[in-house]
């Protein structure tokens, strides 16, 4: 909960100074179309060649790099964002640019090294960007954005498509098997497609197919032939189609939204409203008749998405939501490219706590637990405690602690890192090779299965006293995946929660990224790939002395100071939230693995806000943010304060210590009102279940 004071690099400033200028005037840089017999930009002697290029739309630049040190891409700035695996020497990182603009890059490992590539498009056309709008429908709670809100609107909107009743999520097809973003409504089901181009970028899932086969394997029958005058035979399928039926397709869409004819018409009994109506099978859509309504609303389309969406994911919702463990979490296999899947259900901002387990008698910890009724707790797990000597474990560290609190019923989640100095050369930040990562959470995780709930992968990655030389989203993202994979190849059922991020408002690879930024640069990684590999986001949400339902800059904090930024701020989840929805991630929960009000009379330096919240003050914001957190947040899972017992002497030895005054307890062992709050919300909590 150490807290990075704060904001922005003069060094980014300047960049951005830069590219303002840029876009303004494009004929400052001497920018060299690329050759059509070029493909690519060589990185070599720590820079890129050629630096700036203009290329026209659907151009793939492959960048190679030619130096014997270690470079990766990060696409900061434009229109679409990426952020590349490593590149070691010889290795190439390809990405193909499909809208215009102005796009910026560098090396996370070496931000000196920068580059613009300008999009253009055709000429003699003038295409707008991609909508970056939005909008959300009150009658659902759910939100369209960019491709799909644009598709929404121009293919029928509401008659044809329905209300939307998902965000947007990963899904496999049942048609390839393949994994697309996909986002469900009411008659629908739209599925991107970036593999192809505009306007066919966007296509409507073949749920048509996926219910016909469903209901009637063998084929429906009492089907009719639909022969009246004007009536075509479609030969892709042999069937019929005539009428309204046919005046209704053509009128909607016709093959591109509502696909070949699959069946002739019959009747059937609807799954909405029990009631019977004459139907005819397409691809993509059910058309029903309604003869009891007046034209135009005499033909209708039967809510494939509703029923496609309770049978896949309903009952998964309501199973989940009948245990504790595993927490929503749907069991996979492991494999190369292990399967993402989205987090439907967990115990929604259920109180839980940081806590101190290493080398203690687990007693009084679990008393305090039982006196709160909290049924969460999160511990640190330094691997280099554990591992200090490769292949060589020191568990009596641990091992009781884990034992106890399990017989408890505490759902313990442990939170791995520290790299031993033997696995690191930047020890204690991250490991050389991941592998070895991955590796000892394999062991980790066979040893405790059944016993720990889930694992966090490291600590804050967007700081550099975290990560170890230079703050890079792709080097975190190896760590992620091995951790993911050590994980799941021993427990499919632990939760694995992406490190959480802490507010910083820096931009600064030696020493910190701000928390939003290097969100959406994890999310921009590899076309998306991370996705797979966590299972909930953790996030370590500001606080400072600003109330928890304050923000900036619409509602600021009493101050002085600390409240002229969102990071300053507890509703800076909030953001981080919409980063998850923007990326096709809102299925999943998030849990704040750290969260809290520092109290302190007199705090050490870079803490000074800690003196302008009283304890009482302390206790209520707690108390406010875990219930803001259940009326407001429905994606907001377990949230662990900031902390039980870290004051104690035997935990910190220093009297200065700053975690000192997080704390419920004090340094004596008495109880702060921030006790009280906690017992008092865990009471509410589970009196209601």
């Amino acid at each position: 909960m150490r807290k990075l004071q704060h904001l922005g690099s003069s060094r980014w400033l300047s960049f951005l100074l830069t590219l303002a200028v840029v876009s303004s005037s494009i004929s400052l840089f001497a920018f060299r179309p690329l050759p059509s017999e070029q493909t690519g930009v060589e990185i070599r002697n720590y820079s890129f060649g050629p630096g700036n290029l203009k290329v026209p739309i659907g151009t793939e630049i492959a960048w190679t790099n030619r130096d014997n040190d270690t470079h990766n891409i990060a696409i900061d700035q434009g229109p679409e964002l990426y952020v590349s695996p490593v590149l070691s020497a010889g290795n190439s990182a390809h990405f193909t640019f499909t809208r215009p603009g102005i796009y910026h890059y560098f090396c996370e490992w070496h931000p000196q090294m920068q580059g613009t590539i300008v999009v253009e498009a055709p000429a003699g056309t003038n295409p707008a960007p991609a909508s970056a709008a939005s909008s959300t429908f009150r009658e659902t709670g759910k939100s369209v954005r960019g491709k799909y809100l644009d598709y929404w609107s121009s293919r029928g909107g509401l008659p044809q498509q329905g209300f939307p009743i998902s965000e947007e999520m990963q899904e496999r097809s049942d048609s390839d098997g393949k994994f697309y973003t996909v986002q469900y409504f009411e008659r629908a089901v739209f599925e991107l497609h970036s593999e192809n181009k505009a306007p066919y970028d966007v296509l409507l899932s073949l749920l048509g197919n996926f219910e016909y086969k469903r209901k009637y394997p063998n084929g429906a029958s009492g089907q009719q032939a639909n022969t009246t005058a004007g009536s075509i035979l479609f030969k892709e399928t042999g069937k019929r189609v005539g009428g309204k039926f046919l005046d209704y397709w053509q009128k909607n869409g016709g093959l591109a939204q509502q696909g070949f004819p699959i069946s002739e018409e019959f009747t059937e009994k609807s799954d909405l409203d029990g009631k019977t109506y004459r139907v005819q099978y397409f691809e993509r859509a059910v058309f029903e008749m309604h003869p009891e309504n007046k034209p135009p609303y005499d033909m209708l389309l039967s809510q494939l998405g509703r029923f496609r969406y309770d049978k896949v994911y309903k009952a998964k919702i309501n199973n989940s939501a009948q245990g504790i463990r595993p927490v929503g979490i749907r069991p996979v296999g492991i494999s190369s490219n292990p399967q993402h899947y989205p987090l439907l259900a967990g115990p929604q901002a259920a109180p839980g706590l940081n806590v101190w387990i290493y080398d203690q008698d687990p007693k009084p910890v679990i008393s305090w637990i039982g006196e709160l009724g909290t049924k969460w707790a999160l511990h640190q797990l330094s691997w280099y405690q554990i591992e200090f000597e490769k292949g060589k474990y020191r568990w009596d560290k641990i091992d009781r602690a884990v034992d106890e609190l399990s017989k408890a019923g505490v759902n313990i989640i442990l939170h791995p890192v520290h790299s031993p100095p033997w696995a690191s050369s930047a020890a204690p930040g991250y490991p050389n090779d991941p592998a070895d990562f991955g590796k000892f959470m394999s062991i980790v995780t066979a040893r405790y299965k059944g016993k720990v709930a889930g694992y966090q992968i490291w600590n804050e990655p967007n700081l550099l006293r975290e990560s170890g030389q230079y703050v890079s989203a792709s080097r975190y993202a190896g760590l992620l995946k091995a951790g993911y994979t050590g994980v799941k190849s021993a427990d499919p059922n632990a939760v694995v929660i992406a490190g959480a991020l802490t507010p910083n408002g820096k931009n600064d690879a030696f020493e910190a990224v701000d928390d939003v930024t290097f969100l959406k640069r994890l999310y921009s990684y590899n076309n998306g790939e991370l996705k797979g590999y966590f299972d909930v986001l953790g996030v370590h949400p500001g606080s400072n002395a600003n109330p928890p339902d304050n923000f900036w800059p619409d509602n600021p904090g009493p101050g002085p100071g600390w409240n002229n930024h969102p990071s300053f701020y507890f509703r800076r989840v909030e953001q981080l939230r919409q980063v998850m929805v923007e990326n096709g991630d809102a299925e999943k929960q998030m849990w704040p693995t750290e969260f809290g009000w520092m109290s302190m009379e007199k705090p050490p330096p870079g803490f000074e806000f800690a003196s302008q919240t009283s304890e009482q003050e302390q206790a209520d914001y707690i108390g406010r943010a875990f219930r803001m957190s259940r009326e407001r947040y429905p994606w907001m899972g377990p949230m662990f304060l900031f902390q039980l017992n870290f004051a104690l002497p035997n935990v910190a030895p220093d009297p200065t210590d700053e975690r000192i005054g997080w704390g419920l307890l004090r340094r004596d062992g008495t109880k702060r009102p921030s006790f009280a709050a906690v017992q008092e919300y865990a009471r509410e909590y589970y009196g209601k279940k």
